[in-house]
């Protein structure tokens, strides 16, 4: 793929227009499929960009969205998982080589395993983020960066005052398998065994599954 891309959005609401946005701002050139004319309208006000009136479930408008010239179908729709499915299902019908990413609506990602390349769950995200700000007005010292694959996320950790890593050297801590300090936030600072997990400032650590709460008990106490 090009460093700038065409990607085809279906769904012009909420998460298709954020997506859209942020695909433009970064230099990519984006088309939106929006079947509702008063959404279309919104669109055509507020962004710079192709906005196609249609069904994105025909195939007639998808092949209009020129789909032969695009890296990416996003199907992005509020009318659940099966429905994007199928529209990125019809995408690879007419081009076989074109990425798919689908809207899901509940978190069970395997079950979409072989039928898209990627699948994204906003309702999920949304909850990822709000556990976020409500631990940090909270004081909770812990908060996901990101979830990387299933089985691995990547956490940013407040050392508190009397944790167990607090004032010790990385080569002193006996990390649990599955556990590694990749940067250490406040300071810009690349791990290396003489760093210092001092009190009150952030790392970031990637955790396996199933370890998260020994390694929060590390850095928490």
């Amino acid at each position: 793929m090009s460093a700038d891309l065409r990607v085809v959005i279906v769904g012009g609401h909420h998460v298709g227009y954020h997506a859209a946005r942020q695909l433009s701002e970064r230099g990519h050139d984006v088309v939106v499929v929006e079947k509702d004319p008063e959404r279309v309208a919104f669109l055509s006000d507020q962004y710079d960009a192709t906005v196609i009136h249609g069904d994105g479930g025909r195939r007639s408008v998808l092949q209009q969205a020129g789909l032969d010239r695009s890296d990416v179908i996003a199907a992005l729709t509020g009318y659940g998982a099966m429905t994007n499915i199928g529209i990125c299902a019809m995408a690879t019908e007419i081009e076989p080589d074109i990425g798919t990413v689908a809207r899901i609506d509940h978190g069970d990602r395997d079950e979409y395993d072989g039928l898209v390349d990627r699948v994204v769950y906003p309702e999920e995200l949304a909850a990822h983020a709000a556990t976020n700000e409500i631990l940090h007005v909270a004081g909770g010292g812990v908060q996901t960066i990101e979830e990387v694959t299933g089985d691995l996320a990547l956490l940013e950790l407040t050392v508190a005052g009397d944790a167990p890593v607090a004032d010790r050297e990385l080569r002193d801590v006996a990390f649990p398998r599955g556990s590694v300090v990749v940067a250490g936030r406040d300071s810009n600072q690349l791990p290396g065994p003489e760093m210092v997990l001092e009190p009150g400032y952030r790392y970031l650590v990637a955790v396996r599954a199933g370890i998260s709460d020994e390694v929060v008990r590390l850095f928490r106490g």
